[in-house]
């Protein structure tokens, strides 16, 4: 299955959840990061059970300090 994380293409097993893209990329265990697929806010809790589609477009946020 293809997705798109923060603009990128990334090929992914079948019935891959968010969590599992998340750990992939690293970001599983940053704090202060939001999710979106397909411009829908996915809730924190949710992460482990949101099961990606193909071609879902994934957008991963950062907080950061600073002004």
């Amino acid at each position: 299955m293809n997705i798109f994380c923060n603009g990128n293409p990334i090929a992914l097993d079948d019935c891959t959840s968010l969590f599992t893209l998340l750990s992939v990329t690293e970001y599983v265990n940053q704090k202060g990061i939001a999710v979106a697929v397909n411009n829908c806010v996915i809730k924190k809790q949710d992460w482990e059970s949101h099961q990606l589609q193909e071609n879902d477009k994934v957008l991963i946020v950062s907080a950061t300090k600073g002004g």
